[in-house]
């Protein structure tokens, strides 16, 4: 199969080597890694290579026929399912198999998604329980109702996220990205890791972006308003996805459960909702001319969840369907141990 996206993260990978760390060649990375990305997104819109539906079906089938003499029923949960990458991700899981759990906000829209599912697949294997990642209220009763009704879980796919949004809060008090897209699904992980451990070959699978080279954990950035950069916290959030798994993954080791994090790729989903002025301008711009389907950017997230070839892979980061190299703080073993604890600290002291 051609690997164009092998390519695209050679080249972002060699960049990174000789620029990481350094704030004077960072600036030039940053160039670099956004040309090649939107020079991966046209190419993948032209077809060069094996279109998404092609790649699709092949992650899909190639997982049933890895699987075929197993009788067990799998449950998956997938946050943010009811639109964008989470709705394709949840298309495929069904396909390969899975019970679904869309795990998401607006009950209506969710609904409708399914309907939406039932009738593409012709299955009916979806099922829609509420989550509120920026609520410990709404992650409590999530789990707590979860365990009540199943007793397994074989695949987590921390998929939901909000982007670049005006300074706010969550429900508890904790910036709005970093406790949407970090913290929420930290707590709803470690809250579901007994089931997970509990099941055969279990996955957890982890979104974040290539935006996590323009992060940094630095906790002053999470905790002070008034140094609050919309584009700099998103990018926060993003690297605290992957050394989130990362760590995880350390913990976990021995216990059969895999975690990796991914990329999806510029995506035309909805998640750019907040933006305003020149920024939306921009983004509107660009999804017309760059941003892939969200076909297209669920590929990688199908991929880690399903593909038989990971197999006890763990600890890694994917991007454009391939491994890739993340920012080197993610790899810091002692930065991620750091990130657990204060994880940790802020649910305990955020927690009513």
């Amino acid at each position: 199969m051609f690997s164009l996206g092998g390519i695209a993260n050679s080249f972002t990978s060699s960049s990174l080597y000789y620029c990481d760390g350094n704030p004077y060649l960072m600036p030039v990375f940053h160039l670099v890694s956004l040309s090649t990305e939107f020079t991966y997104s046209v190419l993948s819109k032209i077809n060069i290579g094996t279109s998404p539906r092609t790649r699709f079906d092949h992650y899909v089938l190639g997982y049933k026929k890895a699987n075929k003499a197993s009788t067990e029923e799998k449950f998956a949960i997938v946050t943010g399912a009811n639109s964008g990458i989470g709705f394709e991700t949840t298309k495929a899981l069904a396909l390969a198999g899975f019970h679904v759990i869309m795990a998401c906000r607006n009950k209506e829209s969710t609904e409708e998604a399914i309907s939406k599912l039932e009738l593409e697949t012709g299955l009916k294997t979806f099922e829609f329980m509420q989550l509120d990642l920026s609520s410990f209220k709404s992650i409590d009763a999530f789990v707590d109702q979860y365990k009540k009704t199943h007793d397994k879980l074989h695949l987590l796919v921390n998929n939901a996220g909000v982007m670049m949004c005006p300074y706010s809060k969550t429900e508890d008090g904790i910036e709005m990205q970093f406790g949407t897209n970090h913290l929420g699904h930290f707590k709803l992980t470690n809250g579901l890791l007994d089931l997970i451990k509990d099941s055969e070959r279990a996955r957890i699978v982890v979104l974040s972006s290539m935006a996590n080279y323009i992060g940094t954990f630095d906790k002053s950035l999470i905790l002070e308003e008034s140094k609050y950069n919309k584009m700099v916290n998103y990018g926060i959030s993003k690297l605290c996805n992957i050394m989130f798994a990362n760590e995880l993954s350390r913990r976990l080791e021995g216990t059969g459960v895999t975690v990796n994090s991914l990329h999806p790729g510029a995506v035309n989903t909805n998640l750019a909702r907040h933006l305003t002025g020149n920024d939306l301008k921009a983004t509107e711009f660009l999804k017309s001319i760059v941003f892939i389907s969200p076909t297209a950017g669920a590929l990688t997230s199908i991929k880690v969840s399903l593909d038989p070839e990971l197999e006890g892979v763990t600890g890694k980061y994917f991007s454009h369907e391939e491994e890739a190299t993340p920012l080197g703080e993610a790899l810091d073993e002692q930065k991620c141990k750091d990130l657990w604890e204060f994880s940790e600290e802020l649910i305990k002291k955020h927690s009513t």
